[in-house]
This record gives C-alpha cells, structure tokens and sequence, in this order.
C-alpha cells in the first residue's frame, strides 16, 4: 500500500498525462483501500519468563510457530498501516484511507 502510493505521487508529480492534474499531496483525490491476506493475526502470549530461556532456536522455531519472524512481519504490516493512517489524518483526509486485514 505504502509503494503503490508512493508510485502514484511520483507519477503525478513527474505530470504524467494519465493522472487527473493534482498535487502529489492532495491526498483528498485518493481513495486507498488497503486489503490484507485475512489471515487473522495469531494472539500468541508469551511471558517474559519463557521468552527469556528460549535462546536463538526458541526465539527461530517455538512449537508451531516462529516468534521473531512473526514479530517482524507483524510489525512491518502495522507501520505501514499506522504510518498512511496519520499522513492522512494529517492532510485531513482520513476518510479516505482504509485497511482491511
């Protein structure tokens, strides 16, 4: 979502003539709707306790899953999700924008 507006600013601030004429900042013109995988997002809780025993291979592979891969991609979803949640907000255009996991 963040690279295809990204893209979309490029191409209308380099005036390409398939874009309406707006600015790259009117984020107004935009309508972003951004889907996920609707894979639900696994609530996994660990204790700090456990955590802390698990070493590098616990931290790679714990039971069915993979706690640091999983924080990493979770993470890296949520940025993008929060960071194009307050550019719009910020333009006043929070309307406009919506993610559905």
């Amino acid at each position: 979502t963040l690279v295809a507006v990204s893209e979309v600013s490029r191409e209308i601030f380099q005036q390409n003539p398939n874009f309406f004429p707006v600015k790259p900042t009117d984020y107004g013109k935009f309508l972003v709707i951004s889907l996920g995988t609707g894979a639900a997002k696994k609530e996994g809780k660990y204790s700090a306790e456990s955590a802390a025993k698990w070493g590098v291979l616990g931290w790679l592979l714990n039971g069915q899953s993979s706690p640091l891969i999983d924080t990493f991609t979770h993470a890296s979803n949520d940025m993008v999700d929060f960071h194009l949640s307050v550019v719009f907000q910020a333009l006043n255009s929070e309307k406009n924008y919506l993610r559905i996991q």
